[in-house]
């Protein structure tokens, strides 16, 4: 038998139905309202700290391609344009293709060699010589005048005026060390000295110049005669 085939119990108290306080309603929507907010606040939270974290990774990893380095400021220049390369260019600089080629140097300028006797020669020299040999020394003064002349061409004459004899000859223009020194040769035209010689005249301070003659006599002795001679005229 079911249970609703028993009669009902007179004796049974008579159930009433659940009513919900009024409060219990409104205690609930607060509660999911707090629980809505909370889920709310918590993704806020979540999508920041994924923020934050892709801005900590994306500084780690290094400049992007269009930025520069934080760490040094500097522009990236691992690229270098094609445009920016300056063009290469020959000379000092040198090419691509080879080292650099030396700077021309500009020529030393040298003193032209005279061509003909210097001018700082030319005039009356004088002054007393003195002559050595094996057996004697000798002191006689000496007089050389000079003209103007080129390379082996008569430029003057030369006078010795000694106790035993006068001698005269001509000079020669044989060789021109800059302007400080020529050398002549002697040809003797009268008295009693050594017909052919070799005179040697080097400029000093104060218009004098020193005089040095070399020669062979006939005996096969050499002869040397010293002077110093000043300008005259």
């Amino acid at each position: 038998m079911t249970r609703s085939q028993f009669p009902p119990d007179p004796y049974a108290r008579p159930q009433r139905p659940v009513r919900q306080a009024p409060g219990d309603s409104h205690r609930s929507a607060l509660v999911v309202a707090l629980i809505g907010a909370a889920a709310t606040i918590v993704a806020a939270l979540i999508g920041l700290f994924v923020q934050l974290s892709g801005d900590v990774e994306q500084r780690a990893s290094g400049p992007s391609l269009g930025g520069a380095s934080p760490a040094s400021d500097a522009p990236d220049t691992s690229v270098v344009p094609r445009s920016s390369v300056p063009p290469s260019t020959s000379g000092a600089s040198g090419g691509a293709d080879g080292p650099a080629a030396p700077a021309p140097t500009a020529p030393t300028p040298t003193a032209p060699t005279p061509v003909g006797l210097p001018e700082e020669f030319l005039g009356r020299w004088q002054g007393y010589a003195e002559e050595v040999d094996a057996t004697s020394t000798d002191h006689y003064r000496v007089t050389v005048e000079l003209d103007q002349g080129a390379l082996r061409e008569q430029v003057g004459n030369v006078h010795y005026a000694m106790e035993s004899s006068d001698c005269y000859g001509t000079v020669t223009l044989t060789a021109v060390g800059g302007t400080d020194q020529v050398i002549l040769g002697e040809s003797i035209q009268s008295g009693n000295c050594i017909t052919n010689g070799r005179i040697t005249l080097t400029l000093r301070p104060g218009d004098t110049v020193d005089f040095a003659y070399e020669s062979t006599k006939r005996d096969g002795t050499r002869q040397s005669v010293r002077a110093g001679l000043e300008r005259v005229a």
